[in-house]
């Protein structure tokens, strides 16, 4: 059985081989395109240069297309959920003026309108200031003017009448 299938595998192993050697035989001289070994050489250069080329069009400007526009997206992605969140509050805005409520917070709001027998009353207080200024050079010459003024003037009534003109 051994001896049958060595025989059946040395047929197979020439029959491949003569396949072979008949698609791989050298062309004749007279039948190439380029005959010179150094134009050979130099139309296989053109060739893959050629191949690169347009390899690189094929693959790599689409790839860079691509994460240029997936980047673009992206950011007009954030940009329109900004936009929305900004239109939602404006939307809210328009729902709360349509009531009269809404108009007239608005009006005091915006306007300072206020409703007949009602008094307008400013509620900030005023910030303390501090008077008292540092005993160094420039500051000593502005204390003095200060006293002067403060002399000249009478009692301050307030926290700025060391500073009023």
């Amino acid at each position: 059985m051994a001896p049958r299938i060595l025989n059946s595998l040395s047929r197979l192993g020439s029959r491949t081989r003569d396949v072979t050697s008949s698609l791989v035989r050298p062309t004749p001289v007279d039948q190439r395109i380029v005959r010179s070994p150094f134009f050979r050489w130099i139309a296989r250069l053109a060739l893959a240069t050629v191949v690169v080329a347009g390899g690189t069009s094929l693959f790599f400007f689409p790839l860079m297309d691509f994460v240029t526009q997936r980047s673009a997206i992206a950011e007009k992605n954030s940009e329109f959920n900004s936009l929305a969140d900004a239109n939602e509050q404006l939307q809210t805005e328009v729902n709360s003026l349509q009531t009269p409520e809404g108009i007239r917070n608005a009006a005091r709001a915006q306007l300072g309108y206020v409703l007949p027998g009602e008094q307008r009353l400013s509620l900030v207080p005023m910030p303390k200031l501090p008077t008292v200024l540092p005993a160094r050079w420039p500051y000593t010459m502005v204390t003095d003017i200060l006293t002067v003024r403060n002399a000249h003037s009478g009692a301050p009534t307030s926290p700025l009448a060391p500073l009023a003109p």
